[in-house]
């Protein structure tokens, strides 16, 4: 039985392991990296771009959101039209239970209705261990109508998880 020829050391491969080499490698891997993240940017940006098509089809959707008390709150987003319905309501609290009321009437069409005369009973009959949060992670969603400070600019809404 002969052996295979004896094969000598990869030179080549030792030539690729060189500093020299491996400095080059480095810096082509970071200028990948770098090409890689501005295509991201480049991507996350177009999928930003304003699609009033697309606002209006989302506008019809009901959301499901799991909350940790209240479990699946199912609601629509106000729209321009509800703005105008909710500034109306005489007070801030009404504005708040319009708002909230809106965004579950749009998911639970069964619901009673409220107008902005009656809107105060819908607030006062929702039990408070439950409407206490509920409000508050309405307020924390960004389809939330947000208050008006009193130069008109509109306040920044915390998000609270």
């Amino acid at each position: 039985m002969t052996k295979p020829p004896k094969q000598p050391k990869n030179s080549s491969l030792a030539a690729l392991n060189t500093p020299e080499n491996v400095e080059r490698h480095k810096k082509f891997k970071e200028m990948a990296d770098a090409h890689d993240k501005k295509a991201a940017e480049a991507s996350s940006v177009a999928s930003r771009l304003f699609d009033p098509v697309a606002l209006m089809a989302r506008a019809s959707e009901i959301h499901e959101v799991r909350h940790p008390q209240l479990g699946i709150i199912k609601f629509g987003e106000l729209m321009l039209s509800d703005s105008e319905l909710v500034r109306k309501c005489k007070g801030q609290e009404d504005r708040s239970a319009m708002a909230v009321y809106l965004m579950l009437k749009k998911a639970y069409p069964e619901m009673q209705e409220f107008t902005t005369e009656t809107i105060g009973s819908f607030y006062k009959a929702f039990p408070l261990v439950e409407g206490g949060p509920l409000l508050k992670f309405f307020l924390s969603q960004p389809c939330f109508l947000g208050e008006k400070s009193k130069n008109g600019s509109k306040q920044v809404q915390a998000q609270t998880s």
